[in-house]
């Protein structure tokens, strides 16, 4: 019987929802001669925001040490073990988030040829601190990569810009598994909520969810709010992170506030009981959750994706400036037309039920990775 073909993911931090995508590359690509294994590194001692998962989500799971430290505004990072494990077990593909400031991967780009596997980019394409350094870095890194499986449109085109060639990139739309969301109705979901926030009461529902970090730009929402003055609405914000007690101290004199914390189990309640989901910063899997909740979205860049998730007036409003008085523009817009509301949230659950579909993520990144295994990328990967 034909062994088949190691297929490598080595992420710096496996989040819960990689999850599901994990589970079902196990389950499918030993259809197509492939067979996957995880390299995931150790989450951090007390982190926030951004955490990886302690427990293993696949058979074939591996745990390295995964370090990362600041010099000035810049993150570098660092694999402990990883190229020693992929010397030994010289697997035939490799896919690494793609972070130019992670030295491991400069040394795998190196790597490759000598140990005979093909280097992938998981390329999201966002860069929090640009400069002309890091430019220059990056046209070396990026055309160092075989293949770069991009989160959306705009990963596309950032590394077609730092010297991929076209047939070497496929855009996945990174996303979650909205088929394994269980929705409630307005009314079920509101009456949970007002159980566990009884200050909600009949207030219309503007929400954030995800990392409170200082890029998630959570303050320029909390000032839209403030211009709005609407004694009609709340604010909640769910989620953990390093930036979280900046804006509790916002909360403070804002009883229309609602800080709920990280919540993960039953998260489901916050979406179907709004009616926006808001995205001032940078951010993107919330959006598609926020979809699949039937929801409108009001968002900036995000990381790249927003430009393909958010169709401006359609299912929601892209922001352009992101000033607080444009957020809460399109805020208003929403809260005070539920027709306009309803029609653009039946929008967006129609979006990612069709090509932002996980069924279709998953069929993309398969298709290429089965392409790469034969040699070249494969139909869906051009």
């Amino acid at each position: 019987m034909e062994s088949l073909v190691r297929v490598v993911f080595v992420f710096d931090r496996v989040a819960h929802y990689h999850r599901e995508l994990f589970r079902a590359l196990e389950c499918e690509l030993p259809l197509h001669g492939m067979e996957i294994h995880l390299l995931s590194g150790v989450p951090e001692q007390g982190g926030k925001g951004r955490v990886g998962l302690a427990e293993k989500v696949v058979e074939n799971e591996r745990k390295y040490e995964f370090r990362e430290f600041h010099v000035g505004s810049f993150t570098f990072r660092r694999h402990i073990g990883v190229l020693e494990w992929l010397e030994t077990n010289r697997p035939e593909i490799v896919v690494v988030l793609g972070h130019v400031g992670n030295i491991s991967h400069w040394g795998l780009i190196s790597a490759r040829r000598r140990l005979g596997f093909k280097l992938v980019a998981w390329q999201c394409g966002y860069e929090y601190n640009k400069s002309w350094i890091k430019d220059r870095l990056l046209g070396y890194f990026i055309p160092g990569f075989d293949f770069h499986l991009a989160y959306h449109s705009n990963a596309r085109k950032y590394a077609l810009e730092h010297g991929c060639p076209e047939r070497q990139v496929v855009v996945v739309h990174n996303t979650i598994n909205e088929e394994k969301i269980e929705l409630l109705t307005r009314d079920e979901a509101r009456a949970r909520l007002r159980r566990r926030h009884p200050e909600v009461g009949e207030s219309k529902i503007v929400l954030f969810v995800g990392a409170v970090l200082a890029e998630k730009r959570v303050e320029a929402l909390v000032e839209a709010m403030d211009r709005l003055a609407r004694k009609d609405a709340v604010l909640i914000v769910v989620g953990d992170g390093e930036h979280l007690g900046t804006i509790r101290k916002l909360a403070e004199s804002r009883p229309w506030m609602i800080l709920p914390g990280a919540v993960l189990d039953g998260v489901g309640m916050y979406f179907d009981a709004a009616e926006v989901y808001v995205l001032p910063g940078t951010g993107g899997l919330g959006i598609n959750e926020a979809m699949a909740h039937g929801l409108p979205i009001v968002s900036g860049f995000a990381d790249g994706s927003a430009d393909d998730l958010v169709v401006d007036g359609v299912n929601g409003f892209r922001l352009r400036g992101g000033t607080s008085e444009e957020i809460a523009g399109c805020i208003e817009k929403i809260l005070e037309d539920p027709s306009l509301a309803a029609q653009m949230g039946r929008r967006s659950r129609e979006m990612i039920r069709g090509v932002f579909s996980f069924r279709s993520f998953l069929s993309r990144i398969v298709g290429a990775l089965e392409g790469l295994k034969g040699g070249r990328p494969g139909p869906l990967a051009r």
